[in-house]
């Protein structure tokens, strides 16, 4: 995991990585619009092959595990493993990694009949899926070949649904 500065204290140590992922990554990453002025963010990575695949931007306050967004895009043809999107999975990681989660992570998450819902990516309305378990939520909206994840506490939704990018590492691109 790659850790940028933030207050969770020495055994969090500074990582000067954070642009050198988003430079390797080469495109934008989701993060919160409006993150609380006091959380740590710590950035992680998955990959396969050479090419990451996934980006996870994790807010925390304190020892606290608040919220978590994901970049997932493609692999390049020809390559061996392709990151899978699974909601379901990314919300049932997310409550095992909760700090005060009561519930049994093995539990199915249960699908949430309000309707559709939506995220927005940079200020544009964008349509998603949302499922619940217990007092935590999942969104996750694709635009273009990126899916856009994000997980947390039900608390922490209407904060969640306002994601901007980060570009430090983008390469021009066609689209959006």
């Amino acid at each position: 995991m790659i850790r940028h500065p933030g207050r969770l204290g020495p055994q969090h140590p500074v990582d000067t990585g954070r642009e050198q992922t988003l430079r390797e990554v080469g495109r934008r990453v989701a993060v919160l619009a409006r993150p609380h002025p006091g959380w740590a963010i710590m950035l992680g990575r998955q990959g396969s092959d050479g090419h990451l695949t996934d980006i996870d931007v994790r807010y925390h306050q304190g020892s606290e595990h608040r919220l978590l967004v994901r970049t997932t895009r493609p692999a390049p043809a020809g390559a061996r493993i392709w990151s899978l999107v699974s909601l379901e999975g990314f919300l049932r990681t997310y409550v095992a990694n909760h700090d005060d989660d009561p519930a049994d992570p093995a539990d199915p998450a249960v699908a949430d009949g309000t309707g559709p819902a939506t995220l927005h990516l940079d200020g544009a309305s964008v349509p998603a899926v949302r499922i619940t378990r217990g007092g935590f939520f999942a969104l996750s909206a694709t635009d273009g070949d990126e899916t856009f994840s994000v997980a947390g506490t039900i608390d922490l939704e209407g904060l969640a649904r306002e994601l901007s990018f980060d570009t430090t590492g983008t390469r021009p691109r066609t689209g959006r």
